[in-house]
């Protein structure tokens, strides 16, 4: 008599694929080359996207505060096109404007070199970390999961401060780790500390520090008191050298814009639970596949509490968790965006979570690592399948700067007017020469002719309100889903 055999379940018929490519993925334990494989990972995700996707969001706004340094000397305080901009400091437009007076002239490129740089700087930095705790394989799908993340995998195509940010935070836990794990927490190994927090701080202004401050000071209220002094004392230097920055620039009414900067200005009510569980749910979808291993991570932790030895999976779930939580609490309003220094450290608790539960609890393993996959396999056809066959869904700033720029190029002047509040800064990235941010008034104030960007409602309003002005339509323009025209101005 024949005994029945029961039909795999649909996890198993899952899991059974997934437990097959997970033991390929493990294979690269015996790699020769581990680092072209992390390489290699990041660079097929920044080509071609990189090269093919415009200026876009922020990207413009930093190259303006950049031009205003290399072109008009506004190094310290920042300007737009001639409007101050004294929000926070901004070391990714000093550090583009560096490398635009390098190459003859401040461009995209300028912006996206050095962020470029600094995401693959963040990127061999987490396998590096790891591969001190962990196995090749490891350290490579904790990389690997870092650029495939989906609060990260956008900046392969957007080049905005938060991944400099955020590597120059994990920077200075590397270092930090480094010392404290080799017994050796030196004081040039302090001081290294202090330096990394500060250029953080100069770079998206000293909230985001937190995540360093809070995060390692709790590790070190746990499990090593013994360098809070010297702790403390590397976070006090590097508050002074930011807070050097905000009192070079200080001007009267500027403490009420920094408060409304760091969202100090809004009190909690129902609008504002809303919008903080919408962050709770947007934190998780953006850091997967860390949130599948984050609960099985707090787990593993928790049963090492008592543990005496440097702990590396702690610290990681402080660093990324401590700050996060002051998030979900914050009077004003946040983005999902501004968590995005705990994500190095989720991929480093990922990594190791993927040395030690790959045999034993391969499930939750598996997860993660086919999500990773799926995440990343779409990113890939964006890049190399979307973006080349439909470039000009990506390009449309630049096809509307570059009609800007052949209208200006027939005008004697060649200067350029734009309001100062409505006009699209993507498009102006692709216009050589002088720009200035004016109002309606000043334009109208004009005493000889010049070229503008406005929108239609802004030509109606001008012309109606000055009939003796006369305005010259010279050619429409869409950027940002939103209609312009470039226009001559006369009397």
């Amino acid at each position: 008599m024949q005994t029945a055999v029961a039909a795999p379940s649909f996890w198993q018929s899952f899991f059974r694929p997934g437990q097959w490519w997970l033991s390929k993925v493990r294979c690269l334990d015996t790699s020769p080359w581990p680092l072209l494989w992390v390489i290699g990972l990041f660079a097929v995700q920044a080509i071609p996207a990189t090269l093919i996707r415009a200026s876009n969001l922020e990207e413009g706004r930093i190259i303006a505060m950049a031009r205003g340094a290399a072109e008009d000397g506004h190094w310290i305080t920042p300007f737009i096109y001639g409007q101050r901009f004294a929000e926070r400091p901004v070391l990714m437009s000093w550090l583009t404007a560096l490398v635009g007076e390098a190459t003859g002239g401040v461009t995209l490129w300028s912006l996206r070199i050095p962020h470029l740089a600094f995401f693959l700087a963040g990127t061999l930095l987490i396998y590096c970390l790891l591969r001190s705790s962990t196995g090749k394989a490891a350290a490579i799908f904790g990389a690997f999961v870092w650029i495939s993340m989906p609060l990260v995998a956008p900046k392969f195509i957007n080049a905005e401060a938060d991944v400099v940010l955020s590597t120059l935070l994990f920077a200075a836990f590397c270092l930090w780790w480094r010392g404290h794990s080799q017994g050796n927490m030196t004081v040039a190994k302090w001081l290294g500390v202090a330096g990394l927090l500060a250029l953080a701080g100069l770079t998206k202004g000293p909230q985001p520090v937190a995540y360093f401050t809070l995060g390692v000071g709790a590790y070190l209220l746990l499990k090593d008191w013994r360098q809070l002094p010297a702790f403390l004392a590397a976070n006090v230097a590097a508050g002074a050298l930011i807070g050097c920055w905000y009192v070079a620039v200080l001007e009267q009414g500027d403490a009420h814009h920094w408060m409304a900067h760091s969202r100090l200005t809004a009190a909690a009510d129902l609008h504002w639970l809303h919008d903080h569980l919408d962050l709770l749910k947007s934190l998780i979808i953006e850091t997967l596949p860390a949130a599948i291993l984050l609960v099985p991570a707090v787990m593993v932790a928790w049963r090492r509490r008592h543990m005496h030895e440097p702990d590396l999976l702690l610290a990681c779930l402080l660093y990324s968790s401590m700050c996060t939580l002051a998030l979900l609490v914050w009077p004003g309003g946040v983005s999902a965006r501004y968590a995005m220094p705990a994500t190095m450290t989720l991929a480093v608790i990922c990594g190791l979570m993927f040395e030690s539960w790959h045999e034993h609890q391969a499930r939750a393993t598996v997860v993660a690592l086919v999500v990773s996959d799926l995440i990343f396999g779409g990113l890939l056809m964006r890049g190399w399948i979307a973006m080349p066959f439909r470039p000009q869904l990506f390009q449309e700033s630049r096809i509307a700067g570059t009609a800007i720029a052949n209208a200006l190029s027939t005008q004697p002047d060649g200067r350029l007017h734009v309001v100062a509040t409505t006009t699209e800064h993507n498009m102006l990235v692709y216009v050589r020469g002088p720009i200035r941010a004016v109002t309606l008034d000043d334009m109208a104030r004009l005493d000889m002719p010049a070229t503008a960007v406005l929108l239609p409602d802004e030509t109606r309003l001008l012309a109606q309100a000055h009939p003796d002005l006369r305005i010259q339509s010279l050619v429409p323009i869409t950027a940002q889903r939103t209609d312009y025209e470039v226009v001559r101005l006369s009397r």
